[in-house]
């Protein structure tokens, strides 16, 4: 096992989940068809085993509801786990990556069915919302389209299935991510965006009052030009 992964940390009764497929590994069950016997827990895997539906790594299981845990921090977790995951399985040396980024996520906090904030990803920025209940968007596809309303109005948000943690919404907030000079640079941006989306809009001043139409047509929208040179500043 890899020091300091999420394994690490797991309760001897832990049922951990696979980040990208969502199987769940019961200690009280073991896995005998790999020589590992029932009462086996998850951090006495022995250094072979690998998940049994996608054989993904011991590193990319995480638990969803730890005893006494917070499940907004555990859900994060379990987010940024499967897109690493992701970018270690499936994006190593793509060339729409920038290398300058790695996975982080930033800025959840709680809104409406769930959690929303931002994903750093060297192929993508997104606004993510994660649903407490992983079925809540059960019957959505990839890609469906879904409105959800934030305090600063109402949005588009894209369905995207992600491993145990079910169906999210997400707003796409950058995919080429070249535009990016390192880490920082991305954050500053993430922060941003998460500033415009969950600011609550001031009173629109009476329409007789001398200067509203200008103050209103001032107002800065949250466009991807005005996201990146203000990141920069």
């Amino acid at each position: 096992m890899i020091p300091g992964a999420p394994e690490a940390g797991f309760a001897a009764d832990a049922r951990p989940a696979c980040g990208s497929c969502g199987a769940v590994y019961d200690p009280a069950v073991g896995d005998p068809g790999r020589e590992v016997p029932p009462g086996t827990p998850f951090g006495g895997l022995p250094d072979y085993w690998r998940c049994p539906d996608c054989g993904g790594p011991q590193h990319g299981f995480t638990a969803l509801t730890p005893s006494g845990g917070d499940p907004m921090e555990a859900r994060v977790a379990a987010l940024t786990t499967s897109y690493r995951l992701i970018a270690e399985r499936d994006m190593a040396g793509v060339p729409i990556c920038n290398d300058a980024l790695a996975v982080e996520a930033l800025g959840f906090r709680p809104h409406g069915p769930g959690w929303i904030g931002c994903v750093i990803a060297p192929w993508f920025l997104n606004a993510v919302m994660i649903p407490r209940d992983p079925a809540l968007w059960a019957d959505r596809r990839d890609g469906d389209k879904m409105e959800n309303t934030l305090p600063s109005g109402a949005y588009r948000f894209t369905a995207a299935r992600v491993g145990v943690l079910g169906t999210l919404a997400v707003i796409p907030l950058a995919s080429a991510m070249n535009v990016f000079a390192d880490q920082e640079d991305a954050r500053a941006a993430a922060v941003l965006a998460l500033d415009h989306l969950m600011r609550v809009p001031r009173p629109a001043l009476p329409s007789d009052q001398p200067g509203a139409s200008d103050r209103e047509a001032a107002k800065p929208a949250l466009s991807r030009r005005s996201l990146f040179g203000r990141a920069r500043r």
